[in-house]
């Protein structure tokens, strides 16, 4: 009956929530992915490397590899502000439809949903079914390591089909990574230049003379 819920509540959301779309205006993103008919597919496990063992959660379908890449780093205080990642997922059905989600959790603060992908196929064990979503992080996005979770749902029912995040994979942790207002500011730093050479100690030394001849004179005036 619980699932039964979820479910339910899942399907709202995506009815309210059109996938593809950006959650919040606080980042921009371009996805892209495999659009290779299945027909054409050429399932080529034999190529597949680097897979991923540990993960959050996973049935019938499951994350074989991740990559990210970050890049667009303006003011050079080692935070990007542009974060891709490409994944490629499997399963065990002869064919998926699926929806990714991704958010971001910083170090203290909630998790954040910051991208919902449109439905894409999964065939089998095939390295042609990948995606990839290139991400602009523009604004609430202090400078921070991130752990990235990534979520694949199934795109008829809403049901969590496979989990993977910073939990799991250190390499999906401590991203470095800040929004693209931060990036481009740069602090402005003011000095003032105080001049320590010959003309400014004889005018500093011909004061002190003139004030002592002045304390002669009342001196000698009260005698």
């Amino acid at each position: 009956m619980k699932n039964i819920k979820l479910g339910l509540l899942k399907c709202l959301l995506l009815a309210l929530i059109p996938l593809g779309s950006v959650v919040a205006d606080d980042s921009r993103s371009v996805e892209t992915f495999s659009a290779t008919a299945p027909a054409q597919l050429q399932t080529r496990q034999s190529s597949k490397l680097n897979s991923v063992v540990t993960q959050a959660y996973q049935s019938h379908v499951w994350f074989h590899s991740v990559d990210i890449y970050l890049s667009g780093d303006i003011n050079s205080n080692g935070y990007y502000h542009r974060l891709e990642v490409e994944f490629d997922a499997d399963t065990s059905v002869p064919y998926q439809q699926v929806f990714a989600e991704f958010t971001l959790l910083p170090t203290y603060g909630a998790e954040r949903l910051y991208y919902t992908s449109s439905v894409f196929e999964l065939f089998r064990e095939s390295s042609d079914d990948w995606l990839a979503v290139d991400t602009v992080l523009d604004q609430h996005f202090a400078a921070d390591d991130y752990l990235l979770t990534i979520r694949l749902f199934d795109a008829q029912t809403g049901y969590l089909l496979a989990e993977i995040s910073g939990f799991d994979d250190s390499s999906l942790d401590y991203i470095p990574l800040e929004d693209y207002g931060r990036d481009s500011y740069h602090e402005d730093s003011s000095s003032v230049e105080v001049s320590a050479g010959s003309t400014g100690i004889l005018a500093l030394l011909a004061l002190c003379l003139l004030q002592c001849r002045r304390f002669a004179k009342r001196s000698s005036k009260a005698e």
